[in-house]
């Protein structure tokens, strides 16, 4: 398990997969996903067989320090380890367990991991423009606009920008704070 401040993030494991089709299906999470659809728990199984044999896909549960009990999920896609790149998704937090440090302390220790312990170079992200708290989170954490794609998605019944938002190794102000601790 990764060890951040507040929280600590583990591979997602089958027994988990319940909880993740009922963050996945709530309303107000799904607006947050690229697609619309709700998933059964036979679909979230699929998913999981897929993301086990997909070399370029790390996905964990985001649990708190204290009782080890999942709060939430983030992840790694698109790994490409030649470019050192690879996009991160922003992190989703039950929303009855919301606190709003945990999302921040999971996305730093990931890519404090993906920077450190797989030596990538760049990581970044895709956000609605509506989200304008994931696109402050990740502009606190040091990412900087790139690209806007015109109404690129279709969400809420019409078409919204989608930013893309990304973060370089070098330029991370806490890339030599604290170090990657590890159970």
């Amino acid at each position: 398990m990764l060890i951040g401040d507040k929280v600590g993030l583990r591979l997602v494991e089958e027994e988990d997969l319940p909880l993740l089709a009922r963050w996945r299906n709530d309303p107000q999470t799904r607006l947050l996903f690229f697609t619309p659809f709700m998933v059964s728990l036979a679909a979230q199984k699929k998913w999981y067989e897929a993301l086990l044999n997909d070399p370029t896909r790390m996905q964990f549960m985001i649990v708190r320090l204290e009782d080890n009990v999942p709060i939430g999920t983030i992840g790694l896609s698109h790994i490409d380890y030649r470019n050192q790149e690879a996009e991160i998704s922003p992190p989703i937090i039950d929303p009855a367990e919301s606190h709003p440090q945990w999302g921040n302390d999971a996305a730093m220790t990931l890519i404090r991991y993906a920077f450190k312990d797989l030596n990538l170079h760049r990581v970044y992200s895709h956000h609605y423009a509506f989200d304008t708290s994931s696109m402050e989170q990740a502009a606190e954490l040091g990412f900087q606009q790139e690209v806007v794609a015109r109404k690129a998605a279709f969400v809420k019944g019409q078409f919204h920008d989608v930013i893309m938002m990304a973060l370089l190794k070098e330029e991370w102000p806490y890339l030599n704070q604290g170090e990657q601790r590890f159970t």
